[in-house]
């Protein structure tokens, strides 16, 4: 497992026992200390834990993995190690933009959004959306943290003045979706194909976002068939064989999806649903390496 946290990480520890209960071995590796190669024409890497080839690579860095580890990455696949998720479903879900694109070339319908990377393009956009309040995201982030609200002019200056680089990331602008009046927030775990578990996320009181991180507050959801499908599309659109997948449905408009994981955490969901994600997650990636061992041969 590709990860710069340690085993005190609740994803890591929960997936370590779970690997070690199916009777397998997992090791956490960190690209930080990996030596990516070229050697007389052949690849070489160095600072693998037991100096093992894995059988099979878990990236599980989420959206803020970094460029040097986007190297590592690839120099293990390229070595022709499997990954639960391959590379380019990687790069496509770490930038929350270049998701909602292939969503969208993919018949997913996502909010209205427009990525802007100037002051000008900023405030053109917002009269395009239709105007404040307005949702602001920077292309990556984690459990909310990257996601602010301009509700007027001068909170927009301070939002593009805090963040907005025209040398950096950009920004997304999305129409904004008010809670309640029949807004529901789900998280949903989609492994190999299948929605393997959801839940219904909390809007913290005062706030506009739906976190588990930020509101520690979640509960089971049963999905419409409309939801899981949505759910499913945005997994296969983005390449993911394991996919957290986060949608708001309203009673008025109907689902939009927000946003796909390839990392995604999951206590929340256990705790929800009582159900074991860890081995759901070991269990597939045991069966996708024994799958490409019988196409290899």
């Amino acid at each position: 497992m590709l990860t710069v946290k340690d085993e005190g990480y609740h994803p890591n520890r929960r997936l370590k026992e779970a690997a070690m209960a199916r009777g397998f071995s997992l090791a956490l590796i960190d690209p930080r200390k990996v030596t990516a190669g070229i050697d007389k024409g052949r690849l070489r890497i160095g600072g693998l834990p037991g100096g093992q080839l894995p059988g099979v690579i878990l990236p599980r860095q989420g959206s803020q993995i970094s460029n040097a580890s986007i190297v590592v990455l690839a120099h293990l696949q390229v070595a022709g190690i499997p990954m639960v998720n391959a590379l380019a479903s990687v790069l496509t879900a770490k930038n929350k933009f270049a998701t909602l694109q292939v969503l969208a070339a993919n018949g997913v319908r996502v909010p209205d959004s427009i990525f802007v990377n100037s002051d000008e393009a900023f405030f053109r956009a917002v009269e395009t959306l239709g105007g404040y309040p307005m949702v602001c995201k920077k292309t990556s982030g984690r459990k909310g943290r990257e996601v602010f609200l301009a509700e007027n002019p001068i909170s927009a200056q301070e939002i593009i003045n805090a963040h907005l680089d025209s040398g950096g990331d950009g920004l997304i602008l999305q129409r904004f979706i008010p809670p309640g009046n029949g807004r529901r927030d789900f998280r949903v775990m989609v492994i190999g194909g299948t929605v393997a578990a959801a839940m219904q996320m909390t809007v913290p009181e005062g706030d506009f976002r739906s976190n588990f991180g930020l509101s520690g507050s979640s509960r089971p959801a049963v999905l419409a068939e409309a939801a899981k499908e949505t759910a499913i599309q945005c997994a296969r659109a983005t390449g993911l064989g394991i996919a957290g997948v986060d949608l708001i449905e309203t009673d008025t408009n109907g689902i939009f999806a927000i946003e796909a994981n390839y990392a995604p955490g999951f206590k929340g969901l256990e705790m929800a649903t009582g159900l074991d994600i860890a081995t759901m997650i070991i269990d597939f990636a045991a069966t996708f390496l024994s799958r490409n061992k019988s196409r290899t041969g």
